[in-house]
């Protein structure tokens, strides 16, 4: 019988990631050499990761569950600046339309599964691998119907609302469980960590730019409505 590590499941998992993300980058202009320096950084984040998860250096074993949440929501906070405070990262968040933002959380249905199948086998404590499966299944095809709903003209800001919403409250309530509830049977350097700590800080930051633009396409309708009126 094939037995494949739970933590070379999450690295290829991981990989598939940034390639799916690269693709959905190129859809409206391709970046060109941009692309290159995006994965570069992308795999060297995971290199990083895996080195410090692998020998079990990032964390102290008996580090306490708010301590953990902290540290997640810090590492979200640090993905945060990077995006926003470098210039040319920043410059190619922005220009990443609604339809692209949706497209980006799709890769979660890959990860709900992997999710489900580590439950199954006992790498994931049940009842929460179960639930984790499902939402991050759930976020994804939530988010792909919202993709097509933008490209198609029909109902995709209402969509593209429900998608980020259901997405967010997905992340912020699985880390909380995490951290808070699973830690003590799991340990912090447990292959979960290949997702909280590399695609997870994205997503988040996905949704917040989502919501952003939204707020921002919503503000332009109600000025334009105001000077016609």
């Amino acid at each position: 019988m094939l037995n494949i590590s739970p933590t070379w499941v999450m690295i290829g998992l991981d990989v598939v990631f940034v390639a799916y993300s690269l693709w959905v980058l190129s859809i409206n202009k391709p970046p060109g050499k941009k692309s290159f320096v995006i994965g570069g950084l992308m795999f060297s984040w995971l290199a990083v990761l895996h080195a410090g998860l692998y020998n079990q250096a990032i964390f102290p074993q008996n580090i306490s569950g708010l301590i953990f949440l902290i540290i997640i929501f810090s590492a979200v906070g640090l993905v945060g600046a990077a995006l926003l405070f470098i210039p040319a990262a920043k410059q190619m968040l922005l220009a990443l339309d609604q339809q692209q933002l949706m497209l980006l959380q799709g890769i979660r249905v890959f990860f709900g599964a992997v999710f489900l199948m580590q439950a199954s086998l006992g790498v994931l404590p049940q009842t929460f691998g179960i639930l984790d499966g499902f939402t991050h299944i759930s976020a994804g095809f939530f988010s792909l119907v919202a993709a097509f709903s933008i490209a198609t003209g029909i109902q995709g800001a209402r969509r593209a609302w429900f998608a980020n919403i259901f997405g967010l409250l997905d992340i912020l309530v699985v880390a909380s469980t995490l951290a808070l509830v699973l830690l003590p049977d799991i340990g912090p350097h447990h292959s979960m960590m290949y997702a909280v700590f590399f695609p997870a800080p994205l997503w988040f930051w996905f949704h917040v730019i989502s919501i952003w633009k939204l707020l921002h396409e919503r503000k332009s309708v109600a000025n334009s409505a105001h000077i016609y009126s």
